[in-house]
């Protein structure tokens, strides 16, 4: 009955659904990265890595609920794709939009046009901030409350 009634509070629903709709995010992406980037005449190479970098954060922050440890690697490594997907992003626009050299007029048109997107952008960060704290949390919980070495 406690485990039950520990599932009904509103953050621990809420925490649930942050890092699996997180986790799902980034596992699509995941998959779907490597024709994006191939779409966007981006190499082989950088296609696989980032695909992999959002894989590997997905099953990170769901291992989480088994090991606090690799949850804490998964939230740094959805940290590192989110920046990662949002520096691709703006160097698309100045490259295909602008057709410009400037790296700071694209980030000025990136939040004038695409100030929706970006707002979903900061909402993936603090999810990934989120997960990140939540197992880094855990992971202190169990360290402390380990039986000590003999």
């Amino acid at each position: 009955m406690e485990k039950f009634l520990q599932y009904l509070k509103t953050e621990s629903i809420g925490g649930h659904v942050i890092r699996w709709s997180l986790a799902g995010l980034l596992l699509f992406g995941g998959f779907t990265k490597l024709n994006l980037i191939g779409a966007l005449d981006y190499s082989l190479f950088w296609a696989v890595l980032l695909a992999a970098i959002e894989t590997f954060a997905a099953f990170g922050l769901l291992i989480h609920y088994k090991r606090p440890l690799i949850g804490i690697v998964g939230g740094v490594l959805a940290i590192l794709s989110i920046f990662t997907r949002l520096v691709f992003s703006i160097n698309w626009v100045k490259t295909n939009l602008l057709q410009t050299d400037s790296f700071f007029n694209a980030l000025n048109s990136f939040l004038g046009i695409y100030n929706n997107g970006l707002f979903h952008v900061i909402l993936l960060f603090g999810a990934a901030v989120y997960c990140l704290g939540n197992s880094y949390k855990a992971y202190i919980r169990e360290r402390i409350t380990q039986p000590w070495p003999h």
